[in-house]
């Protein structure tokens, strides 16, 4: 007889056993191939097809989906791709090769082997490939410096897009220069289309995006004898490409009116603190553009200590370095005119070479202290960049800040003047300064408070200056001579002189330039200063003074 007591465990122990192992399989099976099915199929025809487009495609699509870890998994593969890293097997499987060892391609788990196989060295039509679809991957970034360069690589290899995935970024893009950027790409792929529909499309969408690239491309597609042949787009392109010249030509004059408003404001901030000391008390100050260079300094060492004391605020130094520039060139204005310009009143030969002496010792100190080399700023975020308001006009927002900067210094000037006492004092001061001691008014302390309010502006001029010039110690020269020519145009101590001369300097200037060159345009302003100059020697505007 069979005791079954015993035979029961024998039995039932190995069964179960079995069955476990069956079971931990199945499981392990479950969790390694199906848990990626489309990332193993993309692998698996990569390995297989290699080079062929469509093996790419698969790692495209799974990098444009929703799933942000698909997306980041196919990121890192492409990558590998591109750097050689990726080895694959006889099997369809593949392996990455990384600094910390080797992962798997489909999981990036560690993997338990080195790769057997050569790795894959990409050619150089597989690197332009690979990088335009690392490319596509990134315009569904949540980084919108990432879509941005994405953007102008896709618009750079505009033929080896995928229209689907194009148009799916398009849609979901929020930023409306880089949809701009995007549809002018999908018009470009659009133009070399063999459906007809599609050309006149694109078409009129390069004629409603006006730039040099789409004229360029409408002028190339034009020369097509296909499209010759053809009236509907021949007449198409022509009408497109009339479009694109009249809004370039308009583009280019409202560029040259921008640069002249921009370089007008530099000059009118340069030139207003001369014209405040100038005007009232007849210094001829050579150390002005010193004063512009220290002022720029300053915001180099308040730049330099928000860095490092206070980091979180760093993208406002700009703000914070202004009333700190223009205290600070005040004072040394005040120390100037304290030392030295008090003793050489009424004696202008004098003066000149006092403060040009003045002028060398300020450079020679900075020297010292800075070195003769460029300093360099970090531009604060909002003064990065611009927009691009019609074809060929771009406004870069360190001019814009510059024109407005200016404008803001200009009337708060001209506020001070006109309806302070302070400004009532030097106004009469500068209209008859004997008659004005006579009746009390403190003449020696008028002309301290105005050599420091017109170095505290030309330090102010020096603040803006470091967004838009090179910053070194001999930067103030090439500006003294521009704020002077300013300021003897428009008429000594007469703001609205200065204003009006800096704004008609600065578009002459501008607009001569860009035909004749930097130098031809500096000596057309030299000889219309000097007409009319013989005209009207105390310049256009003239204060009154009496006595």
């Amino acid at each position: 007889m069979i005791d079954w007591k015993q035979w029961l465990p024998r039995a039932w122990l190995p069964m179960a056993l079995s069955l476990c192992a069956m079971g931990s399989h199945a499981a392990a099976a479950s969790t390694t191939e199906p848990a990626y099915p489309l990332r193993a199929a993309a692998v698996k025809a990569f390995c297989a097809e290699g080079d062929h487009p469509d093996a790419l495609a698969k790692l495209v699509g799974l990098g444009t989906q929703a799933d942000a870890a698909n997306r980041a998994w196919a990121t890192t593969l492409v990558l590998a791709i591109r750097d050689g890293a990726l080895t694959c097997d006889s099997h369809g499987g593949a392996v990455i090769t990384q600094k910390e060892g080797h992962v798997d391609a489909v999981t990036l788990a560690p993997a338990q082997a080195a790769p057997a196989g050569t790795p894959y060295v990409p050619t150089i039509v597989m690197m332009r490939k690979l990088a335009v679809a690392t490319a596509e991957m990134d315009l569904f970034s949540k980084q919108r410096d990432l879509r941005e360069k994405a953007a102008a690589q896709v618009s750079k290899f505009f033929m080896l897009l995928d229209p689907d995935i194009l148009r799916r970024a398009i849609q979901r893009q929020g930023d409306a220069d880089i949809k701009a950027t995007l549809a002018l790409a999908m018009a470009k792929r659009g133009l070399y289309s063999s459906d007809k529909k599609e050309q006149l499309g694109a078409i009129e969408a390069l004629g409603g995006v006006p730039s040099e690239s789409s004229r360029t491309l409408l002028t190339d597609y034009l020369a097509n004898q296909q499209v010759q042949a053809n009236p509907l787009l021949a007449d198409a392109a022509k009408t497109a490409l009339r479009s694109i010249d009249q809004w370039l030509a308009i583009g280019n004059g409202l560029s040259i009116l921008f640069s002249g408003l921009s370089y007008a404001g530099i000059l009118l901030l340069t030139a207003i603190g001369l014209s405040i000391i100038f005007g009232l008390m007849g210094v001829i100050n050579l150390a002005h553009g010193e004063f512009i260079m220290l002022g720029a300094y300053a915001t180099y060492l308040v730049e330099h200590l928000m860095r490092v004391y206070a980091p979180s605020m760093f993208g406002a130094y700009i703000f914070v370095a202004i009333p700190v520039a223009f205290v600070a060139c005040g004072l040394f204005g005040v120390l100037l005119e304290y030392c030295v310009i008090r003793f050489l009143y009424r004696r202008p030969l004098e003066t000149l070479l006092a403060t040009w002496a003045v002028s060398i010792a300020i450079i020679k100190l900075v020297q010292l202290v800075f070195g003769s080399q460029n300093v360099e700023f970090i531009t604060p975020s909002f003064l990065n960049g611009g927009a691009q308001v019609v074809g060929g006009f771009f406004v870069t927002y360190n001019r814009l800040f510059a024109i407005g900067f200016s404008l803001a210094v200009f009337l708060a000037t001209y506020a001070v003047i006109r309806t302070t006492r302070i400004g009532l004092l030097m106004r009469a001061t500068t209209q008859n300064r004997d008659m004005a001691k006579c009746l009390g008014v403190p003449a020696q302390r008028i002309d301290r408070l105005a050599f420091a309010m017109g170095a505290g502006l030309a330090g102010l001029a020096g603040v803006v200056l470091t967004q838009i010039a090179s910053v070194n110690p001999f930067m103030g020269a090439g500006f003294v001579i521009d704020a002077f020519m300013v300021v003897v145009l428009g008429g000594a101590g007469s703001l609205v002189g200065t204003a009006v001369s800096s704004l008609a300097l600065g578009e002459i200037n501008q607009f001569i330039e860009p035909f004749y060159g930097a130098v031809a345009a500096k000596v057309a302003v030299l000889l219309i200063i000097v007409l009319i100059i013989q005209k009207r020697p105390n310049g256009l505007f003239t204060v009154k003074t009496r006595g």
